[in-house]
């Protein structure tokens, strides 16, 4: 199935701090998860729900993998909406800094990006087993069920079987009891350079995007310097619009974007169903002095659109 990609088309305005959305003219979500990751859902029940939230542009952006790509195609394909390859890529910057470089139109067949997700695939299971172990030695067994899973393993499924087990009321406090750094459960990793996962997306006919900069908690000044090393990497897009933003925050998203010369993206890296976000899409559009993603990539603009 040929991928298109495209962006959100509602109306957006601050009132105190808050996104007020409208009920969108086009949805586009470039940015979701499955069972294959984190997420909650099956990939044909994400594209099931996309559909019916008016989603029309969707991509599958699963951690590290693209094994759910092939179910969420031919469901979109059921549902009459286009479809974009893609996968979220766990990057190292600057010694020891996690970030997310999300991969748009992606070729899953690419022999080097699927040796990479297979390495990648393989880094997560190594430190799985060594969560479980120390978890382990902690008191805390029984844990093996989480490597047994048929998508990657991440630290969010050891932290949901630590709720399950009742060692834990939620996921925040698994996390934070067991999981970070210095806990009793915490396992070290290096992920691959964020120059060499940029190549990888490149080389696969992708476009790369640095996903959620406001989630990594720095500082402006190094959040400058995360962006200036993505596109000295050869990063080609900024995602400006994701869930939980307010109006003024998108704006500094964009101004960064703008400075730096990158096309802006959005998404809503949907998981799972929650109170407030109970499907993907819904997002506000972007700031109308962005240079949308699909701009300079024809291929992912809207199917018939203007």
């Amino acid at each position: 199935m040929e991928a298109r990609h495209g962006i959100v088309g509602c109306d957006y305005r601050d009132h105190g701090g808050l996104v007020n959305r409208k009920v969108a003219k086009l949805y586009y979500d470039l940015h979701t998860h499955t069972v294959w990751s984190d997420g909650d859902l099956e990939p044909a029940s994400l594209v099931a729900d996309a559909s019916a939230a008016g989603v029309r542009v969707l991509a599958l952006t699963d951690h590290d993998t693209m094994a759910g790509i092939d179910e969420a195609a031919r469901a979109a394909h059921v549902h009459g909406i286009q479809f974009i390859p893609g996968v979220e890529l766990s990057v190292t910057w600057a010694g020891g800094v996690t970030v997310h470089v999300v991969g748009l139109g992606v070729d899953g067949a690419n022999a080097q990006l699927r040796q990479a997700l297979e390495n990648l695939r393989e880094a997560r299971l190594k430190r799985g087993r060594a969560m479980v172990e120390a978890l382990s030695a902690a008191g805390l067994g029984g844990a093996q069920s989480v490597l047994e899973r048929p998508g990657i393993v991440s630290r969010v499924h050891v932290a949901d079987w630590l709720v399950a087990c009742g060692h834990a009321p939620d996921r925040a406090r698994a996390f934070k009891r067991f999981l970070v750094r210095g806990a009793p459960g915490h396992v070290a990793v290096q992920w691959p350079d964020i120059g060499v996962a940029v190549d990888w997306i490149r080389g696969a006919g992708g476009c790369p995007v640095l996903a959620h900069p406001s989630r990594y908690r720095l500082s402006g000044g190094r959040l400058e310097q995360l962006v200036r090393a993505f596109v000295e990497a050869g990063g080609l897009a900024l995602e400006v619009v994701t869930a939980g933003l307010d109006a003024g925050e998108i704006g500094r998203l964009a101004r960064l974007a703008r400075r730096h010369a990158l096309h802006a993206s959005v998404g809503s890296d949907f998981h799972k169903a929650l109170p407030w976000r109970l499907r993907p899409g819904g997002l506000p559009e972007l700031p109308g002095d962005c240079r949308p993603v699909w701009e300079r990539w024809p291929a992912i603009r809207l199917q018939g659109a203007d």
